[in-house]
């Protein structure tokens, strides 16, 4: 099954989901360790998240539809963002941040 980076939770159809966390960068990695399909579509995200995982992740603004049985690990900015906000990898750090995984049940 699929693993997809995102850069928020969002759910990509209707369906049972669940989302858990928070996860910490180690946990993040193992989870990733088998490879992943980038959906981050700010560059700043991504450079995060390749600092976090340790491994190149693309800036993608992919549409994903996660399916039943597949899940994605989301970097979720626990901060509301002024409208247009694009934010680069130093600011983004210095945020309330965490890691957490969405998965599709159903």
């Amino acid at each position: 099954m699929t693993l997809y980076l995102l850069n928020s939770p969002v759910l990509t159809d209707y369906g049972l989901w669940r989302y858990s966390g928070p996860l910490d960068p180690g946990q993040a990695r193992k989870i990733a360790a088998s490879g992943f399909v980038s959906a981050v579509g700010h560059p700043g995200a991504a450079e995060l998240l390749q600092e976090i995982l340790r491994q190149k992740v693309d800036a993608s603004r992919r549409r994903v539809n996660i399916a039943p049985g597949e899940t994605a690990l989301v970097l979720r900015v626990k901060t509301r963002l002024p409208e247009g906000a694009v934010l680069d990898k130093a600011t983004l750090s210095d945020l309330d941040w965490e890691l957490s995984l969405l998965e599709r049940v159903e």
